[in-house]
């Protein structure tokens, strides 16, 4: 059961990241405004709040998570990493919305895959078309999107699942998010 629900729980964030594409989502539509992102942060080192990720209140464990994360984030300002999850509470996906405790067992599940993960705010990056998100990024920053998007390529994730991302927080999104 456990084995099934890991399953489910990456086959979601794997479409929600193709479907939250910066590149995909928010390609300018004419007659139709386009939103805009917000100034973000990021962090480094793998943490976790309180040294563990199950929580009573999963919103709190969320914000905690994104608080530990933050030192790390910022020091990948500038830098290009590879984007391995996006979820907003109320997300709906293949019939399943997200919630705060389905976003931290969806941020545990690429934690246990890379530990290198990390989990920022969208709100608080700049280079973010959208707020309101919880990003999942791999915190190995590299010179260039084609550096990054190799390592997705290595990781054997599926092209949609794992893009090139910059953070900032004064560019916008355009030129922060490259397709692989």
């Amino acid at each position: 059961m456990a084995a099934l629900l890991t399953s489910l729980l990456v086959l979601g964030s794997a479409f929600a990241v193709y479907l939250f594409r910066d590149d995909l989502l928010y390609r300018p539509v004419p007659g139709i405004a386009q939103a805009a992102g917000g100034p973000g942060t990021r962090s480094t080192a793998p943490t976790t709040p309180s040294g563990s990720l199950a929580a009573a209140d999963p919103a709190q464990a969320l914000r905690q998570q994104v608080a530990t994360d933050r030192p790390q984030a910022e020091s990948l300002v500038g830098r290009w990493v590879p984007q391995i999850g996006s979820k907003a509470p109320g997300l709906v996906v293949n019939g399943r919305t997200f919630d705060e405790a389905s976003i931290l067992a969806d941020f545990t599940v690429s934690r246990s895959r890379f530990p290198q993960a990390i989990l920022l705010r969208s709100d608080d990056w700049s280079s973010f078309r959208r707020g309101g998100f919880f990003v999942t990024l791999v915190g190995q920053p590299f010179a260039t999107p084609q550096e990054a998007n190799a390592w997705c390529d290595q990781q054997n994730l599926l092209r949609d699942d794992c893009f090139a991302k910059r953070l900032s927080h004064t560019e916008g999104p355009e030129g922060n998010s490259l397709a692989r």
